[in-house]
C-alpha cells in the first residue's frame, strides 16, 4: 500500500470509527458526595442537598425543615431515595405517603456547574416524572 492510500484510509477510517464510538458516560462520581443546591422552578426557594455514603439531607433554606432520606445507589448514575424523618412537623397522611414510596433519581447529565436528573416516585417511569438541574455552588445573590 502507497502512501497515498494510507492517508485516504486515516482521513476517511479514523472519523467514521470515532463517529460510531459511544458518547462518554457521565461522571457521576462527581455527584455522588458533596453539598449541592436545588432552585425549584417558578419560585423563590433554595434547598442544600447533602449527600454522603448512606444519607442524603436537604434543607429548606427558608423554613430550616429537613428532610433526611436513606441513599442508595442502584448503578453509577441511578439512585434511590427512601424516606426517614422530616425536622419540622408532618401529618400522619405525608408521612405515611413518604413511607410508601421511594424516590428513584437518574443522572443524565453532568457539567462543571450543575447536573441534571430526573426523577420518578418509584420508577423512573412515573407518570408525571420530574427534570430539573441541581447545581455545585450557591446562586450569587
Amino acid at each position: 500500500m502507497n502512501k497515498k492510500n494510507v492517508y485516504f484510509s486515516l482521513v476517511l477510517v479514523c472519523p467514521l470509527i470515532a463517529c460510531g464510538q459511544p458518547a462518554i458516560v457521565n461522571d457521576c462520581q462527581k455527584v455522588k458526595y458533596g453539598t449541592f443546591y436545588y432552585y425549584p422552578p417558578k419560585a423563590n426557594d433554595e434547598f442544600v442537598i447533602i449527600r454522603g455514603k448512606d444519607l442524603q439531607t436537604e434543607i429548606d433554606s427558608k423554613t430550616k425543615d429537613t428532610f433526611f432520606w436513606q441513599l442508595k445507589w442502584k448503578n453509577d448514575c441511578e439512585l434511590n431515595l427512601k424516606f426517614i424523618r422530616k425536622s419540622g412537623q408532618i401529618s400522619d397522611d405525608e408521612k405515611a405517603f413518604y413511607n410508601k414510596h421511594v424516590s428513584v433519581v437518574q443522572i443524565s447529565k453532568v457539567s462543571k456547574q450543575y447536573y441534571v436528573y430526573k426523577g420518578g416516585l418509584d420508577s423512573i417511569e412515573s407518570i408525571n416524572p420530574l427534570s430539573d438541574t441541581i447545581w455545585f455552588k450557591p446562586r450569587i445573590k
